[in-house]
Order: structure tokens, then sequence, then C-alpha cells
């Protein structure tokens, strides 16, 4: 149906929507693509594999399954805690599950992110590489941290940040700072309980443990 495009663009009323799209589901395309080419161990990282009777991850478990399967009440969500204990586990289990249920969605390393726009000044193609980050329905950010980049690279954070949240569109972010260690912008619209929650995942190291 999308002829070799990998997305389509869904039609309301009769009228293309060409702001819109969504991953073609067709064998052999893109999003049965995309679910090959993520490591084994990615797709082993679900909700149902993620151990959520250990002390501290519950809350994280259930409020990221619950804006996953569009259960939530929320559409924004900050998980932060130490290194190691699930945080990048529960971010590929909402991906997996956005990806079965036909929803645009891209999850990307906060340095990646910030590598991508520092080479896009080349080309002067910052603001494009922007808009796909703003545009996208659900964006999961993982592994965040206050140390990454200039302030140049900060405004640029703060304007992706800043789009989505005016738009309420759907926004994940990982993090293994303290909630008072983050910029006060992006703490206050995480603590907006009228479409965000921040959620400590307080449980120990997983992979000290294993």
């Amino acid at each position: 149906m999308c002829k070799g495009a990998g997305y389509l663009h869904p039609v309301i009323d009769g009228v293309v929507q060409y702001r819109q799209i969504f991953p073609c589901k067709a064998e052999g395309c893109l999003q049965s693509q995309i679910r090959g080419e993520r490591s084994q161990i990615v797709q082993r990282q679900t909700f149902e594999s993620f151990d959520d009777t250990i002390k501290g991850s519950h809350k994280a478990w259930k409020a990221a399954a619950a804006l996953a399967y569009g259960e939530a009440s929320f559409v924004w969500l900050l998980m932060y805690g130490r290194p190691g204990n699930g945080k990048t586990h529960l971010c590929n289990a909402m991906v997996t599950v956005l990806h079965d249920r036909g929803v645009e969605v891209r999850m990307v390393l906060a340095a990646d992110l910030f590598s991508a726009l520092r080479e896009a000044i080349r080309d002067n193609r910052t603001d494009e590489i922007l808009r796909g980050y703003k545009e996208i329905e659900y964006l999961i950010i993982d592994d965040y941290g206050v140390e990454y980049g200039s302030d140049w690279e900060s405004s640029k954070f703060d304007e992706l940040m800043t789009s989505r949240y005016s738009l309420a569109r759907p926004t994940v972010l990982a993090t293994n700072k303290e909630l008072t260690q983050l910029p006060e912008r992006i703490q206050s619209r995480f603590q907006d309980k009228d479409m965000s929650r921040a959620i400590l995942n307080n449980a120990p190291d997983y992979r000290s443990r294993a």
C-alpha cells in the first residue's frame, strides 16, 4: 500500500492528512524491518520480562505501561533514578508496544540527539532535524543528562520540549539525574499534574545484581 515508502498518511473525510504518518504494517515493510533489526536483547526487554516485584520499580513499570497501551491520563512521563535499574528496559518495552499498536514512535539517546543537531549545522539542516523530533507522535529520549551540550544545544532542546509540551505530544524522558538536578523548565513541565508524571525508580542496579 505504501509503495515502499514505509509510512502511510491517514485520510479523514476524503482529505489526505500529509502532516500525519503511521508505519505500514505490510509484512516485510518498515515496521517488521524495524522489529527485525532490533537486537535480541532489546526484543527481550518487554513489560512482561521486567521484574516489577523488586522494591522501587513498580510505579515506573505501571506508568510506562499505561502510557504505551493508551490507558494513561497523562502524556508526558519522566522516569528518573540511579543507573542500571531498568529505565532503558521500560523505554524499549514502550517502543515494542507502540509499534505493535501501529503508533508512530521514535526512541533516541540524548547524546545521539545532540550529536545529530550538531552535525546538521554543516548542511543547514538543524531546523529540519528538529522538526522531525517535534512532529513525531511519540518521542522517547533515554539517558538524558544536564552535562550535555553548549548553550546553543540546550536552547534547541528547550525549543523541542516547548513545542511538544504546547501541543501535548506524548513524550518520555529517562535520566539518571535527580529531579532537582534538571533544568527548572524541565522540572516544571514534568510536574504538571494535568498532563505529566515524574516517577522515581529507586530500584537497585539490575546489572550489578546479574
